[in-house]
């Protein structure tokens, strides 16, 4: 056969392995933000280059041992279906993972000038007859994360300019409307506060616009600024996500403020910051944000956010929490308790004190009611009426969500996790009626050099609480069992599995009437599975 038509034949198979290897690497790109740096991490921390590809390139080495031109051909037509094979039959990135991968206006950018650069490639290696080369089939197969770091560099200019104009028309759709605003900000928290403030006072102060969801980035607050504020909204609630010094301030500029809530600064994310002050000084640009006539609501409970109370004070600075031992407080939550269905309390602000019900649980929920309620009441609403709404509020998807199936109760904790999240969650594990504790996790990330140590000290702690503890993935294994066994838990009491899918399927096997299971945390994509390429 005629070495040209090979050639291209090949060219045509690596087409298709191309395409479908872009679109798997973009769904982890996409995971990073498009951070390339993070990307390229990923990547060499997790080996996660092509062994596949060159399997099927090292094929080429066949003719060596039997070295006549009709066998060699053969080869490269079934080097050609292999690659081909891959490129139609591996996982689809759209519709595989926890976090499926989503073709945005950006990502369909940057996978087609990706796919441009690859099939140049291709197209090159076919002119000047080296398809099909070993070398270049390999070194072709570990380009294409590389190819699409390219494309987001060189679109980066573009996407600076098209962000730039997006968030200066929300910027000026945001002023002419001109709601009293906003803003929450923590290190875990703001997002359960900003939808039970933005539930609240629609309820009871008028229309008040707040992003879905998780929605804490300038793009993301942008586009939601673009299709959803209107006229009519006579308040704003913004959750505002700190990735560095400088990240609230940006967002304040988007959506200048009138008032804020800090429900925490602590170590989470401590990787991106580097140190605990690095978090308190990103934190505090929202209480600096905050006129001096606005109103400023800090949780006394946690020692960052209280700080920010004395150093930024404000006019109307009001302080809230659970444990008044830790200094004056506002508006103060006690003699709570825990139900399958929820949680009475007490909240007493100004000397009246109120009883109060939720169907969350947790004293992180309670926090963020106490938050809400503080900022509401502040603002002028009612204190029964605030309690009457906060009473029919569900808890947010897999943040601290109770069920009760009738024969055991399962609470699912899976969004995030962090040293004081998850003690509260062991609370609630302990403290709900039932017969066996059982607790599967992960265990914390994105604790810097503290991971481990955090990790261990929480396991400590939950060897005190379950009588079951199944621990999920490689990343935290050791420092949890270490956690578990010092802290007095039988050995024959905890058991590691790869993935959750595995640790909840032997639970199912083994599962009681009565049992109270907790879910607390979920690894993402990134964390949990080594993806083979």
């Amino acid at each position: 056969m005629d070495t040209t038509y090979l050639h291209i034949i090949l060219a045509l198979g690596l087409i298709v392995f191309l395409r479908k290897r872009a679109l798997r690497y973009l769904r982890y790109l996409q995971q990073e933000e498009y951070n390339p740096k993070r990307f390229i991490s990923w990547i060499l921390e997790n080996n996660a280059f092509d062994t596949r590809g060159v399997i099927v390139s090292l094929l080429g080495l066949a003719p060596l041992l039997i070295p006549d031109s009709s066998f060699a051909n053969i080869v490269i037509l079934a080097q050609a279906g292999f690659f081909a094979m891959l490129g139609l039959f591996e996982e689809d990135p759209r519709d595989a993972g926890k976090k499926k991968l989503v073709l945005t206006e950006r990502a369909t950018k940057i996978f087609d000038l990706s796919f441009f650069f690859g099939m140049m490639i291709i197209l090159g290696s076919v002119l000047a007859g080296i398809t099909t080369s070993i070398y270049f089939m390999i070194l072709y197969c570990q380009l294409v994360p590389f190819i699409l770091v390219s494309s987001v560099l060189l679109l980066k200019p573009a996407e600076n300019n098209l962000q730039n104009k997006l968030k200066s028309e929300a910027h000026k759709k945001f002023l002419d409307i001109n709601p009293y605003s906003i803003g929450v900000t923590g290190s875990f928290g703001k997002t359960s506060v900003k939808n039970l403030l933005g539930d609240v006072l629609s309820m009871s102060l008028g229309p008040t616009f707040f992003p879905q969801q998780g929605v804490n980035t300038p793009m993301g607050i942008t586009r939601e600024i673009r299709e959803r504020l209107t006229n009519y909204d006579k308040y704003a609630v913004i959750e505002m996500g700190a990735y560095h010094i400088g990240s609230i301030k940006r967002l304040c500029d988007l959506t200048p403020i009138n008032a804020a809530i800090v429900t925490a600064v602590h170590l989470v994310h401590l990787e991106r910051f580097g140190s605990e002050e690095a978090v308190y000084k990103a934190k505090s640009e929202l209480a600096q944000a905050v006129p001096s006539n606005g109103i400023l609501v800090v949780n006394g409970d946690n020692a960052g956010a209280r700080k920010m109370a004395t150093e930024h004070k404000k006019e109307n600075t009001y302080i809230y929490g659970l444990d008044t031992e830790k200094g004056h407080l506002d508006t103060v939550i006690s003699d709570w308790k825990y139900l399958k269905h929820g949680t009475e309390f007490t909240i007493t602000r100004e000397g009246i004190s109120y009883q109060g019900f939720t169907k969350m649980h947790g004293r992180s929920a309670l926090s963020n009611i106490a938050a809400t309620f503080t900022m509401a009441c502040a603002l002028g609403a009612k204190p029964e009426l605030v309690l009457a709404i906060i009473r029919d509020i569900a808890a947010v998807s897999n943040r601290l969500e109770v069920k009760d199936y009738g024969s055991f109760v399962q609470i699912n904790d899976a969004y995030n996790s962090n040293p004081i999240g998850f003690e509260y969650a062991l609370e609630v594990l302990r403290d709900i009626p039932g017969e066996r504790k059982i607790l599967v996790t992960p265990g914390m990330i994105e604790l810097g050099h503290l991971r481990d140590e955090e990790n261990k000290k929480i396991a400590m702690k939950a060897a005190k609480i379950c009588d079951l503890v199944l621990v999920v993935n490689q990343l935290n294994k050791k420092s949890l069992m270490s956690g578990l066994q010092e802290g007095g838990l039988d050995s024959s009491k905890f058991m590691y599995f790869e993935t959750r899918d595995e640790a909840l399927s032997y639970y199912q096997s083994i599962r009681k009437d009565n049992d109270v299971l907790l879910l607390e945390n979920d690894l993402p994509d990134l964390h949990e599975f080594r993806e083979k390429f």
